[in-house]
């Protein structure tokens, strides 16, 4: 896009301008623009996603859940399911959180998110062996050192 001296200039599109109002906090706006940007391409998944983190972002954990499945049935990754694990989480839906957790770990070994997630829920259900398990996979991959002392803190009551 040239703007008057001819220059190029970036036009910013739909989706990442409702990254930015969700960023800032303009609920509403990002609202009332996915809503428009739905009608206009409801295929888009991309819509989907956004929607169900401003969902997720304003406490609509159900309708956050649908959308998230929505993508999953267009697209696969390992950040989908932990996101919608997390909605689930949330939602006080722990088997399915775990579930999610579990695909999102499948997909990638390395996914460090889900297993301190999952390390957490089997910790609240009171299995401490799988948390335990959990937590020592989480460990081993690219975590920050404070991240390692808190878990390895966790994993210390737990051994008591």
């Amino acid at each position: 896009m040239d703007n008057i001296d001819g220059q190029q200039t970036e036009k910013i599109d739909g989706i990442d301008f409702v990254r930015h109002l969700i960023t800032e906090c303009r609920y509403d706006d990002a609202f009332e623009m996915l809503g428009r940007m739905e009608e206009e391409a409801p295929d888009n998944y991309e819509i989907n996603y956004e929607l169900a983190r401003l969902q997720f972002e304003t406490g609509d954990y159900y309708s956050a859940i649908a959308n998230y499945e929505e993508v999953l049935s267009h697209h696969q990754s390992p950040v989908i399911f932990y996101n919608l694990g997390c909605a689930y989480e949330a939602n006080d839906e722990p088997d399915k959180a775990i579930s999610a957790h579990l695909k999102a770990v499948t997909m990638n070994e390395k996914f460090p998110y889900s297993y301190k997630k999952l390390g957490m829920l089997f910790m609240s259900r009171g299995d401490m062996e799988s948390a335990k398990e959990y937590f020592e996979d989480y460990i081993k991959l690219d975590v920050a050192e404070d991240e390692i002392k808190s878990i390895n803190n966790i994993l210390d009551r737990i051994n008591k």
